[in-house]
């Protein structure tokens, strides 16, 4: 279970990154070059970023603070870390065969071109999209978000969280150059890598630890043979309690999601693991309560919050009904409440409000079903 108090809040990840610290036009270029501050005052600038966002979450009463992924320029290239991987040289990913496409009408597309473009310059032709090169065995090149954990937890009023790369996810995200011998391998070799650092991050006393899996949903047709044995690796001997969100992408990038038929098969192939929890996106996409059943005996983390930045604050009232909704399938010791995906993107007052509403709607749901 989640712990000792019912319907506890989180964020699945990120929370909002001010555009006094990053170029939002730049989140899809070069890993590391979307920072508007000069490299001599960029750690101040980030550690004051951080704070802002601990500060609006134990501001809203979240029962889960994150680091909202602030000192990261995404949830993927922060871990192109890993040993083995090659960002200067990287090579062209070809891959682009996916199972969900038919069901998201998308606003824009997100692509890592692998070089810089000017705001509102298009390329004259269809950029490359480049990735790390797998160019030697993937191996753990020791800690990459364990020290953030002290700062984290020195400023959190509550419970801490830390989220992390799928390896399902990452192994789609980077390119092998004849290393390994099939996917599933570089997969596992990925997962094995990631583990250490799940360790040291449990070690380092964080409370939740969150393994991010798009791909699992994305691909499931090409991935659904060894995820279950992937995220398992990854979790494998963690001393803390552990989750894997599935999402259908950024609200940023996406005017509508239609519910996937692939969804519910890639939330059950999780709940399969050895992970201990699930989060599901589940407000925009419309999801009914029979798609919980997807989850299976594991707790999960419900999408309360629709980050479409066009949209509105929800109302407390109406995040009860979807959670009151979800209660005929899930009991109420399992459930979470949560944004549907990351939030890096949205205005800060924007954001806050929405975690107001949600933690609001969580404790007139305590008082209730307590």
């Amino acid at each position: 279970m989640w712990g000792e108090e019912l319907f506890p809040t989180q964020l699945v990840g990120s929370y909002v990154k001010p555009a006094w610290l990053a170029d939002h036009d730049k989140v899809y270029a070069k890993e590391g070059t979307w920072w508007k501050i000069p490299q001599a005052d960029r750690d101040m600038a980030i550690d004051d970023a951080v704070r802002l966002a601990i500060y609006d979450q134990n501001a809203a009463g979240m029962s889960f603070a994150t680091d909202g992924e602030v000192r990261r320029q995404t949830f993927s290239g922060h871990f192109y870390t890993l040993g083995g991987l090659d960002q200067d040289n990287p090579a062209e990913f070809t891959n682009f065969h996916n199972d969900i496409t038919e069901y998201l009408e998308m606003k824009r597309k997100a692509i890592n071109v692998g070089a810089d473009l000017e705001k509102d310059e298009a390329p004259r032709q269809s950029p490359k999209v480049l990735f790390p090169a797998v160019r030697e065995k993937i191996s753990w090149p020791g800690p990459m978000v364990v020290n953030d954990i002290p700062f984290l937890k020195r400023y959190a009023a509550n419970k801490t969280k830390i989220t992390v790369i799928g390896p399902v996810t990452l192994s789609y995200r980077v390119v092998d150059q004849g290393v390994y011998g099939s996917h599933e391998e570089l997969c596992f070799a990925i997962a094995d890598a990631l583990n250490q650092e799940l360790k040291a991050l449990a070690a380092a006393g964080v409370d939740l630890i969150q393994i991010d899996e798009p791909e699992v949903h994305f691909r499931y047709s090409q991935c659904q043979g060894f995820a279950v044995e992937a995220i398992n690796r990854i979790v494998r001997d963690v001393e803390c309690m552990t989750s894997v969100h599935v999402c259908y992408g950024y609200s940023k990038n996406i005017a509508l999601k239609e519910p996937s038929p692939i969804y519910p098969r890639a939330v059950g192939l999780i709940a399969e693991s050895d992970v201990h929890a699930l989060h599901t996106e589940y407000a925009q996409p419309g999801h009914t309560p029979d798609f919980l059943e997807s989850v299976k005996e594991k707790p999960v983390a419900i999408g309360v919050l629709n980050l479409d930045p066009d949209g509105e604050v929800e109302t407390a009232e109406s995040i009860c009904s979807l959670v009151e909704g979800a209660l005929q399938v899930v009991p109420k010791e399992r459930i979470s409440l949560a944004p549907d995906c990351g939030m890096w993107f949205l205005p800060r007052e924007f954001a806050l409000a929405k975690l107001k509403a949600m933690c609001e709607a969580a404790e007139s749901l305590r008082g209730k079903y307590a």
